[in-house]
């Protein structure tokens, strides 16, 4: 009996001491700054605001007509504001085109829904295109000239570090030195 009275007390005695230990490492841990505040940002189907892209979001003339309108909802941020993340919703109509153009930032897009085939390059050519099906993603670094097609109702996540301006390649620029070729690679 009294082995197992001893045996008992040096259980519950570890037990209390790994307890203390516990406490004091997650009382050395760092801690936020006095008023921070871990936070999440949910934004729901029912609060997207559809409405047309910013006038501002354009520099130049684009070198193609898109067919149609472009639908674009802000989700996250100020896509024209230098240094600010942004995150954008964009729908467009099947045979929506996208003139050739660049941004000075990466930009990242994630296909929801239809396919967003993309091609680099000043001059819009179907043949050089690559398509982003639905659940896919694509990247295309800054200052890459580059172009699209939307194939099907396409559905868009595209997202970034601001300002995210359309600088269109107009053709009689196609050979200035911003004119980047890359090839679109697969995965």
């Amino acid at each position: 009996m009294l082995v197992k009275l001893v045996s008992l007390c040096l259980f519950v005695g570890l037990g209390v001491s790994d307890a203390v230990l516990l406490a004091q490492r997650a009382s050395e841990r760092p801690k936020p700054a006095q008023g921070v505040e871990a936070s999440v940002y949910i934004v729901t189907p029912s609060q997207i605001t559809w409405t047309d892209p910013p006038a501002e979001v354009a520099r130049g003339t684009p070198s193609i007509a898109p067919g149609s309108p472009l639908r674009y909802a802000p989700i996250q941020g100020d896509p024209l504001k230098p240094g600010v993340p942004f995150a954008i919703r964009l729908q467009c109509p099947d045979g929506y085109k996208v003139a050739p153009h660049w941004h000075a930032r990466d930009e990242n897009i994630v296909v929801l829904e239809g396919a967003f085939s993309l091609g680099t390059g000043d001059r819009f050519d179907t043949g050089r295109m690559q398509d982003i099906p639905a659940g896919g993603y694509g990247l295309v670094r800054g200052q890459v000239h580059h172009f699209a097609l939307c194939k099907g109702k396409t559905d868009m996540l595209v997202y970034g570090i601001g300002p995210r301006l359309n600088n269109w390649i107009s053709v009689s620029s196609a050979t200035s030195t911003h004119g980047t070729e890359a090839k679109v690679a697969a995965k």
